[in-house]
């Protein structure tokens, strides 16, 4: 059982681990200077890889199928962002900071039971470190979080410490049968297997290997070739939004080839005449559920994103579904993404709190 740490300080500001601070286990680094966030009378810890036994021990017991739920996604998208977290009620609790201040990115993760204590404190520790109660948000929420939370009588909307919060529907995780993806079969993957065999017979000295520290470099070049290539693909009227996004991805991918091996991930890399021209990571959600975190191909050779994916599938040939996480909006990854006929959706909700006008 995790046991909830509150340690009392009166400053917000980022300070050094020591003193008369309790020992915590997420206080234990490599490095002699570890810092904390401080909000009211709690103490959050940084999220890096002395929290992962905490946030796997957490999510086994939600058993939650979506891509969010995922220590390693967390940690290489936090790129972007600080995060820190807390046991409290027994739950583990994952914060984010960044320019729209201290928000949640997934709920209090726990036994049913405990979640809605735990929020309830969660949602004062936010309002305690944001200038404005508007900040106060989770951004992944699974849907059946909903059913730990009071309602509103009239309205159906949550309550949270006497609050209307709001409910609003965001971008689903893509999941796919697995069989499907290795077989391809029928007329709605004719396009896929053509363009499949047509990589096979245009690059006969291909080869695939498992994602190794000796392909870090090559992984690094073709990341900065890839950001070349889609920088000449900027959809109209989303300049801005557009290359915020990319630059988000071309951060996150750096960080999980640093942190490839301590994450424990799978990965396969695509080598075309003795050059890496694609590579992809993975992992284990759970027992039925594979999630595909990265993936990335040269885009000018043609059926080497199909390949590649289909064959790292096999790698999860034990898994029943693979999710492939959301399509952040996007219509040209939605159409790609609808065209492997995902078996279903992922659905996620954004909860807020909701102002009287």
């Amino acid at each position: 059982m995790l046991n909830a740490v509150n340690t009392v300080m009166d400053t917000h500001l980022l300070t050094p681990v020591g003193g008369n601070a309790a020992p915590h286990p997420a206080a234990r680094s490599e490095s002699p200077i570890k810092r904390y966030l401080v909000a009211g009378k709690y103490r959050l810890y940084p999220f890096d890889h002395s929290a992962k036994p905490y946030f796997d021990e957490a999510c086994a017991r939600l058993n939650v199928a979506l891509s969010d739920y995922s220590f390693a996604n967390n940690v290489i998208w936090l790129a972007q962002a600080s995060g820190f977290y807390q046991i409290i009620e027994g739950c583990f609790c994952l914060f984010a900071l960044n320019g729209n201040g201290l928000s949640m990115l997934l709920p209090p993760l726990g036994e049913p039971m405990r979640q809605q204590r735990a929020f309830r404190i969660c949602v004062r520790i936010m309002d305690a470190y944001n200038p404005s109660p508007v900040q106060a948000r989770i951004d992944f929420v699974y849907h059946d979080f909903l059913k730990v939370l009071d309602t509103d009588i009239l309205t159906g909307a949550p309550l949270v410490n006497g609050e209307l919060w709001h409910t609003e529907v965001t971008n689903p995780d893509y999941i796919y049968r697995t069989q499907d993806l290795i077989d391809l079969k029928g007329n709605s993957y004719k396009t896929k297997r053509n363009e499949i065999n047509q990589f096979r017979r245009a690059h006969p000295n291909h080869a695939l290997v498992p994602f190794s520290r000796a392909h870090e470099s090559a992984a690094r070049a073709l990341v900065n070739t890839w950001m070349q290539q889609r920088l000449q693909t900027i959809p109209d009227g989303s300049f801005e939004e557009f290359v915020y996004n990319l630059e988000m991805e071309r951060k996150a991918i750096q960080r999980v080839i640093t942190l490839y091996d301590q994450l424990g991930l799978e990965g396969l890399s695509l080598f075309i005449d003795g050059k890496l021209e694609g590579f992809t990571f993975g992992e284990r959600l759970n027992r039925d559920v594979a999630n595909v975190l990265i993936e990335k191909t040269n885009f000018n050779i043609q059926g080497a994103a199909q390949y590649l994916f289909r064959e790292f599938s096999k790698v999860f040939a034990d898994c029943t579904y693979i999710n492939v996480g959301d399509d952040l909006g996007f219509e040209n990854l939605r159409r790609v993404k609808m065209s492997y006929r995902p078996a279903m959706f992922g659905e996620k909700i954004i909860l807020r709190r909701l102002l009287p006008e």
